[in-house]
């Protein structure tokens, strides 16, 4: 469906299905990038695993594992391949690198498997902003919280991921308690304007952080997340 739709306004494209957390397959589609175009202007690392664990004696180590393979080391392949293709570049480039609000600070107990990959992610960030200075490539965390997706509708059912119970308790403000999580986030459209908004900057203006949540939020994020 998202291939069919950026085919009205751009016929060039093509789409694969990979798993972020596999070595070959990342570097195989960069590969296929530079084959069909020669370069690579914008990186947006998008692919994320919820994790509404309970508290930390309770964590498995595969929920844990599950969870920073996807947030973490999903992020750390991608971002080394488009690194590995921009550097060459006399453009650069741009990574955008979708955070949370979870990677400034916890808002609760539980979910450490999903904060400690969002926090690993956001130091990780850093660490290439700075290595991509001289090499004209930019980088930003874009730090969305309670957005519209499918990853939140079934949170209303008391559950997420791969149908696991979540843990909720501690969690949610009077808002969220009485119209429901999914009714109380905002429209993931916004999400995507902001990061479309970043993506056509020039690679010399960087913005490292931008943070974007439901305004009823705003008590427990103010500005630090």
């Amino acid at each position: 469906m998202v291939l069919r739709d950026i085919r009205t306004v751009q016929e060039d494209c093509f789409g694969t299905c990979g798993d972020v957390t596999e070595e070959s397959t990342v570097i195989g589609f960069f590969r296929e990038v530079m084959e069909r175009w020669g370069k690579l202007d914008v990186l947006v690392n998008s692919a994320g695993r919820d994790s509404l664990s309970p508290p930390v004696s309770e964590v498995t180590l595969e929920e844990w594992n599950r969870t920073i393979a996807v947030n973490l080391t999903g992020v750390f392949l991608c971002c080394r391949e488009a690194f590995r293709m921009m550097e060459k570049q006399p453009t650069g480039g741009r990574i955008i690198n979708l955070g949370s609000t979870s990677a400034k600070l916890a808002s609760s107990p539980g979910h450490s498997p999903y904060r400690a990959s969002k926090h690993g992610m956001m130091g990780f960030s850093e660490n290439i902003l700075l290595e991509g200075v001289k090499k004209n490539i930019a980088v930003t965390v874009v730090n969305p919280s309670h957005v519209k997706t499918p990853m939140t509708e079934v949170i209303d059912k008391g559950i997420y991921a791969e149908g696991l119970p979540a843990y909720l308790e501690g969690w949610l403000d009077p808002k969220e308690a009485e119209e429901g999580i999914y009714a109380s986030c905002i429209d993931v459209k916004y999400v995507a304007e902001i990061i479309l908004y970043i993506a056509t900057l020039p690679s010399d203006i960087t913005i490292p952080q931008f943070s974007v949540y439901p305004t009823h939020k705003a008590h427990r994020y103010g500005m630090r997340a």
